[in-house]
């Protein structure tokens, strides 16, 4: 058989369709899925106008535009929707491209808001490539936005109000775990034909068997629903075996609050990924791509890392840290991801009637706008903004997330006028703790060799030295009073607590504690320490770092130097146990919390 050419070299198919009473744009998701038409004939705009509009969505939209996804594609047309509305407004709207005039523009220009701003940047991305527009028009379409200003809702959330919103989220997702685990425990043992299944878990795991073996097309899904097994209706059972709307938007809530990340890009998220530790002893570290179209056509790809916490979690599911509600989202949508063959991170089931068929559908963006979290004790919580909580982890961590450092100072921690007095408290009290540790760098009392063994013949003047008794130097000697690297020999008179009442504070405060003492036991767990702290500097940023670790860097110096055991002399090496211990303190394992 010879090769041969096809007949005809490929068309692309048209996007646009007119059949004269609609004309609408097909819109195929560069990422896959099903495509989307956007009707146009509706909106009320004049044939001339209307054709320009219909050609820039279908550029913007098509191959190599700027829009790549359906949500990018829906906000696009709702700045042709609302546009279509302005015009509609005026006495005599523009019936001719050459008719729009600058103050078809005014009322955007005029409101200075950030919502304005973005529709006049919409406009331009419809008539960007349009001829026939007036110079006016043009110049006003075009000109700089100038300063903006600054709407409600753009302050960060206080920490009572992101504390509410995430206990709310994650008592929503954990009850949706614990009944999809439930539900694969039952199927597992209605598979193996077990008889102790109860009459209403077999009518579940029929259900999830014909689907599993039928398919999760709408028709198929509407079939199941309108056909009742008895004693229990399929719209009810269905509910029971997937993921609901309210319970994956929770979900979408708690990875915005533990990752920054935007909405578009956590509802953008694949369950795609790999694991970049030992998947044995380390905590799992998740890398997997992530997509964030406001970048431009060529930096919207990127790679996203997953990070678990320092300390781990203690139950089986980690609620705290990226990495952890990522498993917990590639867990609870696994079966519902397995039925609608999608490699979606966020699905659920859309329970929809009526009208509408119900689907399994992947989360939109629109999705938060109509959740409310619902704390243990019945409060319900008010509308979340997204935006608010992004700013919310920026502030938390002070670092950027999928931006710039520059982007992050100018966008978001600078516009954020509430976070003024918490930033003056953050210099008000590191210059506090910069005065306290130069009144306090040499208060800690310390022994020599030859103290210590006087210390055994006659303790009085040593105890005198050390400012205690001669009962608590023989248990400062034994190592009783120890707080992993000096003694303490007053914690009931803390000055960081109540009088009279057991010191709670951190045990890296005890190097500058008045009531601390150092002797030559303590050398090499202080040697080990600093090392320890210098260790987990490339690890972390400046600040991060100097805010955590900055004071008791200089304390050990200053106490080792003391004792003559600076960084040019050798200290002998520590246990095991004893690294981990301090490991433990630098980690935050041992803070009362």
């Amino acid at each position: 058989m010879r090769a041969a050419l096809p007949n005809s070299s490929y068309a692309r198919p048209e996007a646009v369709t007119d059949t004269g009473n609609e004309v609408y744009v097909r819109f195929t998701p560069e990422s896959g899925g099903r495509p989307k038409d956007f009707e146009f004939r509706k909106l009320g705009f004049a044939p001339e106008v209307e054709s320009a509009v219909v050609a820039g969505f279908a550029m913007a939209c098509g191959p190599g535009g700027s829009r790549k996804t359906v949500e990018s594609a829906k906000t696009l047309y709702a700045g042709a929707r609302i546009l279509a509305r302005k015009l509609q407004e005026f006495p005599s709207p523009p019936q001719t491209l050459a008719a729009l005039a600058p103050a078809h523009l005014a009322s955007f220009k005029l409101s200075r808001t950030r919502y304005s701003h973005s529709l006049i940047q919409l406009f331009r991305v419809l008539f960007r490539r349009t001829t026939g527009l007036s110079h006016e028009f043009r110049e006003a379409l075009y000109a700089p936005h100038g300063w903006s200003v600054q709407g409600p809702g753009s302050s960060a959330y206080s920490d009572s109000e992101a504390r509410r919103i995430q206990r709310a989220a994650r008592s929503e997702v954990r009850t949706a775990l614990a009944r999809m685990r439930k539900l694969e425990v039952e199927f597992e043992r209605w598979k193996q034909d077990d008889s102790n299944l109860d009459f209403e878990a077999q009518q579940r795991c029929m259900l999830l068997d014909r689907i599993m073996r039928g398919g999760a097309e709408a028709q198929q899904l509407r079939a199941f629903r309108e056909s009742p097994p008895q004693r229990k209706e399929s719209a009810a059972l269905l509910s029971e075996l997937f993921p609901s709307h309210s319970e994956i938007a929770a979900l979408a809530v708690l990875l915005i609050c533990v990752s920054g990340q935007n909405l578009s890009t956590v509802c953008g998220l694949t369950a795609d990924h790999f694991r970049a530790d030992d998947q044995e002893t380390e905590e799992p570290l998740i890398m997997t791509r992530a997509s964030k179209p406001r970048r431009g056509r060529h930096g919207a790809e990127m790679d996203l890392a997953m990070a678990p916490n320092r300390v781990p979690a203690l139950g089986r599911d980690d609620y705290s840290s990226a990495a952890g509600v990522y498993r917990v989202a590639h867990e609870l949508c696994a079966r519902v991801r397995e039925i609608a063959k999608t490699s979606s991170l966020l699905v659920f089931y859309s329970s929809n009637v009526g009208s509408g068929a119900p689907e399994i559908r992947e989360l939109p963006t629109t999705a938060i706008a109509n959740w409310r979290g619902r704390l243990p004790d019945g409060t319900v919580l008010s509308r979340v903004n997204t935006r608010r909580l992004r700013l919310t982890h920026i502030q938390r961590h002070q670092r950027p997330v999928a931006h710039s450092v520059t982007t992050a100072a100018k966008e978001y921690l600078s516009k954020d006028a509430e976070a003024l007095p918490g930033y003056q408290k953050v210099v008000g009290d590191v210059l506090n703790t910069e005065v306290n540790r130069i009144q306090t760098g040499h208060s800690i009392l310390t022994l020599t060799d030859e103290e210590v063994t006087e210390a055994s013949r006659n303790p009085a003047p040593i105890a005198e030295k050390l400012g205690t008794t001669e009962e608590q130097l023989h248990f400062l000697l034994q190592g009783r009073l120890d707080t992993v690297a000096t003694a303490c020999v007053d914690h009931t008179n803390s000055p960081y607590g109540n009088a009279g009442s057991p010191c709670s504070a951190s045990f890296l405060l005890c190097l500058g504690c008045p009531n601390a003492r150092s002797e030559p036991r303590h050398l090499p767990i202080q040697a080990a320490m600093l090392a320890s702290i210098k260790r987990r500097r490339p690890e972390m940023t400046d600040e991060e770092w100097a805010g955590r670790f900055s004071t008791a860097h200089h304390q050990l110096n200053d106490l080792l130097n003391r004792q003559g055991a600076g960084q040019s002399a050798a200290t002998p090496a520590v246990s095991s146990q004893e690294q981990e211990l301090i490991d433990l303190v630098l980690d935050g394992g041992l803070e009362l919390r």
